[in-house]
């Protein structure tokens, strides 16, 4: 039996890929074999795709600097084998993060604070919507940290006339917040 040798890229006619035509003819020979190497490693199909476009790509970048196909070969071998192994562990990093954090949001502590800031942020926005319309705009503008001057720009009034209905909306808010003021300070 007589095994070919690869020392060209059979009918391109040297041992680089120069042109898009070669790089075309290049891609259609082995796409699929280097595709069905990257799916070795058990990502599902369309990541290895992208990584097997992505060495393409990279190859393409670089298509001068290899002589022959063996070098071509290794190239796109070691680079798949690369990209797949940091695409596994990025996934087993994002895996245990996930896991971590169903641990913390599973926790009584967590689902407590969480309880504690919907409750107040609750009732924080109800006694917003019980001062006067004005006051509401500009708590509400403030609360989306915009500036005195934006505020006043956005609602054409003057810069005083928001710092007085900020004065007096925050001191409503305090005397009637009040009891919840620990608990604000503490989260």
């Amino acid at each position: 039996m007589i095994i070919p040798q690869e020392n060209n890229i059979d009918h391109f006619g040297t041992n680089r890929v120069k042109n898009k035509k070669e790089f075309d003819l290049f891609f259609k020979k082995y796409y699929t074999l280097f595709l069905s190497f990257a799916c070795r490693y058990r990502l599902d199909v369309e990541e290895a795709r992208d990584i097997v476009q992505d060495v393409f790509i990279a190859f393409w970048e670089q298509r001068e600097n290899f002589t022959s196909i063996v070098t071509i070969k290794a190239f796109f071998y070691r680079s798949i084998s690369n990209r797949c192994l940091n695409h596994l562990k990025h996934e087993d990093v994002k895996d245990r993060y996930a896991e971590s954090q169903l641990q913390v949001m599973q926790s009584e502590e967590f689902i407590q604070e969480n309880i504690i800031r919907e409750e107040v942020s609750f009732m924080v926005r109800q006694k917003i919507r019980e001062l006067t319309p004005r006051e509401q705009e500009i708590i509400i503008l403030s609360l989306q940290n915009k500036s005195n001057q934006e505020i006043a720009e956005l609602l054409s009034i003057s810069v005083p006339t928001v710092k007085t209905h900020k004065m007096h909306a925050y001191a409503r808010l305090r005397a009637e917040l009040e009891e919840l003021r620990f608990l604000l300070l503490i989260l």
